[in-house]
């Protein structure tokens, strides 16, 4: 027998999340914020997640989360100070006092109302460094919340100093991330989903070896989103 009925063709959200906290956390800037947090004040990487069942969602936070802990831990003074909390899927005490604390705020339910209210939870930390959404409705929460993403904006927001990233491309985050009011993101690749999901229907059709295909991500910010290789996945 050469087909499963588990084969699939998607994104690999655990790398996608991963390439997430990996940008992040590479700019000299957060890291500037993040080294700032200390063992009276720690930094905190907020992360809204629509829940903590699906799949994706889950996947996608696991990888933020374990490649947050590494990165942020290899930055100076920070080996062993990196703690997570807020949902017990993801607690991981620190090893020594707490420097960076990362903090996985998941809503009661995956309505809009009740995912407002868990940003403006996550928006209410007075030590906030950053902010991970998880997928476009958790954006759309953050946004709203945040006065149509204009308290987030770098030079005069409420929270200029808070770096906000996203995954998915729905309108509402490509033009804050065009604003400059978040960060960056990560887009799943429809096209190669397409592609691939013809190439092993074919393979199976013709009674082919065929298992599960990883579609790819692309992380986008304001500078490289309008490149051809990105702008053709929105």
């Amino acid at each position: 027998p050469t087909r499963r009925s588990s084969d699939l063709v998607a994104a690999d959200n655990h790398a996608a999340g991963a390439s997430v906290a990996q940008h992040l956390i590479a700019d000299p800037g957060f890291q500037a914020a993040v080294l700032q947090g200390t063992e009276d004040s720690p930094a905190v990487i907020g992360i809204l997640a629509q829940d903590a069942t699906s799949g994706s969602i889950v996947q996608r936070v696991d990888g933020f989360v374990k490649q947050a802990v590494s990165d942020l831990e290899a930055l100076d003074g920070l080996a062993g100070a990196v703690d997570v909390s807020g949902h017990q899927n993801w607690t991981r005490p620190s090893d020594r006092a707490t420097k960076v604390k990362i903090v996985v705020t998941v809503p009661p339910s995956a309505s809009a109302t009740d995912i407002q209210t868990a940003a403006r939870s996550v928006f209410s930390n007075s030590h906030l460094a950053g902010v991970f959404a998880t997928d476009q409705e958790c954006v759309n929460g953050i946004i709203a919340t945040t006065n149509d993403g204009t308290d987030l904006d770098r030079s005069t927001g409420k929270y200029k100093d808070v770096y906000v990233v996203g995954f998915d491309s729905g309108l509402s985050q490509r033009n804050a991330v065009k604003a400059g009011q978040f960060f960056g993101s990560v887009t799943q690749d429809p096209y190669q989903m397409g592609y691939q999901a013809v190439q092993l229907a074919v393979k199976a059709a013709n009674g082919e070896s065929v298992s599960d295909v990883d579609t790819g991500s692309k992380w986008y910010t304001a500078d490289n989103m309008d490149e051809e290789d990105i702008a053709i996945l929105f």
